[in-house]
């Protein structure tokens, strides 16, 4: 648990760095995360991002890491969905398939 703490001191450390080089203009940043610019900066500074805040951070600084973590919890849903019993037939999935395909 130590690590994941150490990370994220880590990760806010270097959140200006992120910022800086990623490809997004802070404008945009500022916007998608809603808050003033001058609420931006002084969180930056402070190092007071909320939690909904760092995860919508980490997914615009982060994109392949967001995607690569969402794959890893649909896989994950998956085998729990199998190991439950809540599976559907190749048939049934094939033929809904080319109804949407055929609209």
């Amino acid at each position: 648990m130590l690590d994941v703490i150490l990370n994220y001191k880590t990760l806010l450390e270097n959140l200006h760095i992120y910022i800086e080089e990623s490809k997004f203009k802070k404008e945009h940043i500022i916007n998608e995360l809603g808050v003033s610019r001058a609420t931006f900066y002084n969180k930056l500074k402070k190092r007071s991002f909320s939690i909904p805040e760092m995860v919508k951070l980490s997914t615009l600084l982060f994109p392949e890491d967001a995607k690569a973590f969402e794959i890893k919890q649909a896989l994950e849903r998956s085998r729990k969905d199998s190991a439950a019993g809540r599976v559907l037939k190749h048939e049934s999935v094939m033929s809904d398939a080319r109804k949407r395909i055929s609209r």
